[in-house]
């Protein structure tokens, strides 16, 4: 069996979701996650977030900010550029949208472009809540992803979205209903958005029982009074739940120097982490591409990391 690292456009074709839990599982947590936020113009103009980090060494990219309900990336359609005058690009996003909604394999081809397992943020937002409903969890935008093709969802909290522990719980289940084996599912809070940080051990038990596969949590030394003790504290209890574990850099640190995410990184890896997320708000919708690339190293080395690099050209 492949690591992670060392899968190819192909394999991802072809993965199942038990067989991906594995392989992370067995990636000797050496799995690099990066987040972006999609409805931001790229940082680098003409190259899309995705192909950025993916070409810089991550191996799973989440999508914050995808609407269900207006499906559209930035930087993946070069016909599109937001330097186009006014009327010229309102036309064409217009177009690009209708197209996007009735096109189930609008996800599939960007696996085929960028090479990477891609996921996507939901939001278990309170009822009566006024955020986006394109960006929400419910059982229509599961039905979506599932059509779409996505390899993975993630379960958490924008700020101010009002996302709590209990929410949480309700959107596992909703989404193991629906998703039943043919998507995993991620759950957890990364630091205070929605309602305050998440720091007792039994609430990341809570996620695994309601059929989380793998639960996030900070990684040490984001959110305050998160340190490696309660990094290990909340791994061994996911592990001896039956779930993966995932810390995350979510509280714009994505953007600090890099001996920082040197330091979180080898703390995460010391606290068990099978999987390790980098933040989208060090720049504009992504991480500094450059700390993906020090996270990479620092759990996995230049040779795994170089060669991850090179398959965003080597499909």
């Amino acid at each position: 069996m492949k690591r992670i690292f060392e899968l190819t456009t192909k394999d991802i074709e072809s993965l199942s979701k038990k067989e991906l839990k594995q392989i992370i599982a067995t990636s000797e947590g050496r799995t690099v996650v990066s987040e972006t936020i999609v409805s931001y113009t790229p940082y680098i103009r003409e190259v899309s977030n995705l192909e950025l980090a993916a070409s810089f060494g991550a191996d799973m990219i989440t999508l914050n900010t995808f609407n269900f309900n207006a499906p559209f990336i930035w930087g993946v359609h070069p016909e599109i550029d937001a330097m186009q005058g006014m009327g010229e690009l309102v036309k064409k996003l217009e177009k690009q949208i209708a197209d996007n909604l009735v096109d189930t394999d609008y996800i599939r081809k960007l696996k085929k472009m960028v090479g990477r397992l891609i996921g996507v943020n939901l939001e278990p937002v309170p009822e009566g809540s006024t955020y986006e409903p394109g960006y929400c969890l419910s059982r229509e935008n599961l039905e979506r992803a599932l059509a779409y093709g996505f390899d993975y969802i993630v379960l958490t909290g924008n700020p101010n979205t009002g996302v709590t522990h209990e929410t949480i719980c309700e959107g596992i289940k909703l989404a193991k209903e629906v998703l039943g084996e043919e998507v995993l599912i991620i759950a957890g809070k990364m630091h205070g958005a929605g309602s305050g940080n998440l720091y007792d051990v039994a609430c990341v038990k809570d996620f695994v029982e309601c059929g989380a596969d793998i639960v996030l949590f900070p990684a040490p030394g984001t959110v305050p009074g998160f340190d490696l003790e309660l990094a290990k504290q909340m791994t061994n209890t996911i592990h001896e739940a039956g779930a993966l574990a995932m810390t995350t850099i979510g509280t714009s640190q994505e953007g600090s120097s890099e001996s920082v995410i040197e330091q979180m990184a080898l703390l995460s890896k010391m606290a068990g982490a099978d999987i390790q997320h980098i933040g989208d708000c060090g720049t504009f919708g992504m991480a500094l591409p450059e700390n993906i690339k020090t996270l990479s190293i620092a759990i996995r080395g230049i040779r795994h990391t170089y060669r991850r690099m090179a398959q965003s050209i080597l499909r």
